[in-house]
C-alpha cells in the first residue's frame, strides 16, 4: 500500500482510545469497471491490534467492509508510553502495519 495506516492512541486515566484508518480499496469482486470487466476481489481479511507486543484484539473482515475502513477501540489498563501496533493482511497476501505510543489525552 502506498498510503500509510493512520494510528492515534491516547490514554485518559487507565482507558486507552485507539483510532485506526487503514487505506485499502476493499473491493468485493462484484463491481464492474467502466469497461464492463469485473474488478478483482481485494479486501482485508484479518486485523491484529497488539499492546506492548501482546495481541489484544484480533478480527476477521470480509468483502462487505467499505474502502479505507476506520476502526475505534477502547482498551482498559493502559498508561502513557505503552506501545501499540496494528497489522492487517488481505486476500491477495498484501500486508500493512503501523506502530504508535499511547500519549496522555
Amino acid at each position: 500500500m502506498s498510503d500509510p495506516i493512520k494510528l492515534r492512541a491516547t490514554v485518559k486515566d487507565s482507558t486507552g482510545e485507539v483510532r485506526v484508518l487503514m487505506p485499502h480499496p476493499m473491493e468485493s469482486g462484484l463491481r464492474r469497471a467502466p469497461s464492463g470487466q469485473l474488478i478483482p476481489a481485494r479486501h482485508i481479511t484479518s486485523v491484529v491490534l497488539s499492546l506492548n507486543g501482546r495481541p489484544v484484539i484480533e478480527g476477521a473482515l470480509g468483502s462487505a467492509v467499505s474502502a479505507n475502513p476506520l476502526f475505534a477501540f477502547q482498551l482498559e489498563g493502559v498508561k502513557a508510553g505503552d506501545q501499540l501496533a496494528v497489522a492487517w493482511r488481505d486476500n491477495t497476501g498484501q500486508r500493512g502495519n503501523a506502530e504508535a505510543v499511547f500519549s496522555a489525552a
